[in-house]
Order: structure tokens, then sequence, then C-alpha cells
């Protein structure tokens, strides 16, 4: 609820409450229903979120001048977020999942978003001529993995091994002798989602690299999640 200096007053919870609000308001595993994109988040969840929000390690930065209230936004990976709102009326996205950790993403992780979003078009269309080609009179597609029929909304182009995500960007950045340090980032903007590449050479490079030698197939999101997390590169494999 908002208060006359705009600040948001949070619940003080312990690690046992913030799971168990995560539980109750559907935030677990990156859902945050049952809001839409847009919604304003009713005050009786925002206080839960406001107490998730202080766990975040930028929390000076993404409160302001004071918090009015808080959103549900839509990423550009498909999964959704909050939106603080400031008192002021400016705003900007952050993950539950980094309050939850009070862990900031490692430059990797960074890096890899950051390229995720120079390729995420060549995605949606790779997709998108895939359900033309193979979609079902259900409006389907059978996942690649389980055999299952899934809508559009409900998967993502997965990478097939051996040329998985990471090993894209990592063999990619390898190849040009540039480490992670050294990739031109832009990160902590109000709602950039994720980091950007500035270096528009760079950018189109990898899009290039990626479209040659990226294998990939539809399968449903608890799939891509699962094999994410299991294909990971070992740390010394490849030193960057």
């Amino acid at each position: 609820m908002s208060h006359s200096d705009g600040a948001f007053q949070a619940r003080r919870l312990g690690y046992p409450q913030l799971r168990e609000a995560r539980r109750r308001h559907g935030l677990l595993q990156g859902h945050v229903e049952p809001y839409r994109p847009g919604e304003r988040v009713r005050d009786e969840d925002g206080l839960d979120v406001a107490a998730l929000l202080e766990r975040h390690t930028e929390y000076a930065a993404k409160v302001g001048c004071g918090v009015s209230h808080f959103q549900v936004m839509m990423t550009e990976h498909g999964t959704q977020c909050f939106r603080v709102i400031r008192a002021e009326g400016s705003g900007t996205d952050f993950s539950y999942l980094h309050c939850i950790a009070q862990r900031a993403p490692s430059r990797k992780q960074e890096v890899s978003q950051a390229f995720r979003r120079v390729a995420r078009f060549d995605l949606y269309r790779a997709r998108d001529t895939f359900f033309a080609a193979q979609v079902g009179t259900d409006g389907r597609v059978s996942c690649a993995v389980t055999g299952e029929w899934v809508a559009c909304d409900s998967g993502h182009m997965d990478h097939r091994q051996p040329m998985t995500f990471e090993v894209i960007v990592t063999t990619f950045l390898a190849g040009r002798g540039i480490a992670l340090a050294d990739v031109p980032l832009t990160v902590g903007q109000d709602d950039q989602v994720s980091p950007e590449v500035t270096d528009e050479a760079l950018g189109e490079a990898f899009r290039s690299y990626h479209t040659a030698v990226a294998r990939l197939d539809f399968v449903k999101d608890t799939v891509n999640l699962a094999q994410a997390s299991r294909h990971r590169l070992k740390p010394g494999r490849i030193t960057l």
C-alpha cells in the first residue's frame, strides 16, 4: 500500500516465509500468476513482493525515491517478471530469482543473456517457420524430446547437442580471443530485462556464427529448462 512519502512498506519476511509467499502467489519457477503482463500487483501481494525486492543486490537503485506499486511485465524471452513503479512515475524491472538468491548474475551469465538477445529474432523466425510446416489441426506441434503436443507459447527452440547455446557463445568468443570481461555490454539500466551487446559488428558476427552452427528443436518449456542445467559446461573445459 502506498504512503504519503511514496515508499511501499514491506513485510519483514524470513526465508521460510519467503518460500511460502513464492508458493502462494505462484512465483516459483518463473511464474508470476495470476497476473497478466501490464497488470498492477494487488497491494496485499505487493507486501510480499516488496519483501523480496529488499533482498536485491541493487535494492537502492531499483527503489530510487520510493516505490508506489508493482506491475507484472513480459520479458523478451516469453517469461514474466516484476516491474517497480517508483513514486515519481519511473519504473524498472527486477528478477525475483535474483532476490531469492541474493546474488547478481555472473559475467558469464550476463554475456550469454546479451548474445541470446542478439539472436532472439532469428530464434523467433525459426520457431514460426517450424510451426508453419509442422502444426497439427489443433494448433500444436510435437515436442522433440517428450513427443507431447505443445502449443507455440508453451515451448522454446532448444539448441541441439553438442552445440548448445552456451557452447556456441563460448566457442565464438574463444575463436576470436575475446575474454568475457572484454565483451562490451550495457548493464543495470532501467527496464533492461537483459544486458545488450553494444558493439554492433560483434553482435552481427555472432548472429552469423549462430546461424551457421545452431541446430534447433522445439521442446516444451519444462524440458528446455531442465536440459539447460544438465548440459551446462563444466568449469575448466574452456577458459575465456
